[in-house]
């Protein structure tokens, strides 16, 4: 079963579920303004306000973290498929983005739901392999092939036919 690691989609299987950000990017927004708002105000009061709230965040993101990889690792068990994990090892350094979308690549913890799906998945005794991410969310999922029209847009896959001549 291949997990397909984003932003806009935190996680998408091959199987067709997705485990969706919206509601995590949109909490992660406000929490930003208002460590803006507590950083300008910089009196005590607001510096102990945002250390307060940072933990919230970071035990917020843990929570639903847990919860898509305890979620991807029981449905991998009970089809009886492994897990085909994307290797995202220095995607930070990598990429290329304009300024808005970084803050939106570094505070994705990406790193944290592959550690917790691998440790699940070697609790439960089912198989992880790391792939290599070049193409996987243009990748037909049963013939392999690439294609850029394989994905027309964000919330959309189509399989192509491909002919192949002898």
């Amino acid at each position: 079963m291949g997990v397909d690691l984003g932003i806009a989609d935190i996680a998408t299987t091959s199987t067709g579920h997705r485990h969706s950000g919206r509601r995590l990017n949109r909490t992660r927004a406000n929490d930003r303004k208002l460590r803006t708002e507590l950083q300008k105000k910089g009196t005590r009061s607001a510096k102990r306000r945002a250390k307060r709230h940072a933990g919230r965040e970071a035990r917020r993101t843990r929570d639903i973290n847990h919860k898509i990889s305890k979620h991807i690792v029981a449905e991998a068990q009970r089809t009886g498929r492994g897990i085909a994990l994307e290797d995202l090892k220095g995607i930070r350094e990598r990429a290329r983005l304009k300024k808005p979308q970084r803050v939106t690549i570094n505070s994705w913890a990406f790193h944290q739901l592959g550690a917790f799906i691998a440790y699940k998945a070697r609790r439960a005794g089912v198989p992880l392999v790391h792939v290599n991410p070049a193409y996987t969310s243009q990748e037909c999922s049963r013939c392999h092939h690439i294609d850029r029209r394989n994905r027309p847009s964000q919330a959309v896959f189509v399989r192509l036919q491909v002919l192949r001549l002898r």
